[in-house]
């Protein structure tokens, strides 16, 4: 692996109005528990009403607390108020989520500090994770049905993860077919690359752009009564995708150049 030392500057949540910087529900939601079932799985342990788990156990999965600034998440030595006219969502000129979300992951160690400061972090060029994952998902289609080593794989990376090991499964299912297998290895590349550039392309090698881009992305309105927190869902985005866009058009001039040469479907 090779890195780079990279200084990065002190972040406020609220100033950044990059979409990359939004995180949509959709990913929230594919963080599993920290016993590692899914949150639509009833017997996770999920409570909607405390959907980050900060006063209700079973915890999140740990990646997520490492990868999302959330209402009630631990920021300069306070909580994130990410309600409707809190703190870090005042609802106000100021720039602010969109989402109800901030990103997390990259940040600097600012949880438990009063003042931003210049850090140093590693550029990673090729995570140790993406080799695990690679393997699993190479050896899922290859195979009738997912081997052994398949679920080592995943095993090795949610042990990595702080995943409760439970029986030594780490909350994967057992038996899985092909295609059930194939699912949860992707789910687990969007979770574990989470803004690290891979979810765009991996959702286009596997084909699943056209579907998963023309779906509405959704956030999440937290209105505070008293003591009491609602968790309404919003649409933030849409973004057509046609199947075309799987390949890039070549660029007219080659085409003349080569009357063999074929343009691309749809362009």
């Amino acid at each position: 692996m090779s890195a780079l030392n990279k200084q990065r500057p002190g972040w406020f949540p609220g100033s950044i109005s990059s979409w990359k910087y939004k995180p949509t529900q959709e990913l929230i939601n594919s963080f599993p528990m920290q016993n590692g079932l899914a949150i639509t799985d009833p017997s996770s342990g999920y409570n909607p009403t405390d959907p980050y788990a900060i006063n209700s156990t079973p915890k999140r999965d740990p990646r997520l607390a490492a990868t999302i600034l959330y209402n009630g998440h631990s920021w300069l030595n306070t909580s994130l108020q990410t309600f409707e006219g809190g703190q870090s969502k005042p609802n106000v000129n100021t720039q602010q989520t969109l989402t109800g979300y901030y990103m997390r992951k990259f940040m600097g160690l600012f949880e438990n500090t009063t003042n931003y400061s210049s850090h140093s972090s590693d550029w990673v060029i090729f995570r140790y994770a993406e080799i695990l994952l690679t393997l699993a998902e190479a050896e899922n289609e290859a195979a009738g049905t997912p081997p052994a080593d398949c679920y080592a794989q995943l095993y090795a990376l949610r042990a990595r993860a702080g995943i409760d090991a439970g029986t030594g499964t780490y909350g994967v299912p057992q038996n899985m077919s092909t295609t059930e297998m194939r699912a949860f290895i992707q789910n687990e590349w969007r979770v574990e690359f989470a803004f690290e550039e891979h979810r765009y392309f991996d959702i286009k090698r596997w084909k699943l752009a056209e579907t998963v881009m023309n779906q509405p992305r959704t956030g999440v309105s937290i209105v505070a009564t008293s003591s009491t927190l609602t968790f309404n869902p919003i649409n933030v985005l849409s973004t057509p995708f046609a199947t075309k866009q799987y390949f890039h058009p070549i660029p007219y001039n080659e085409i003349l150049k080569n009357p063999s040469l074929k343009q691309n479907p749809g362009w």
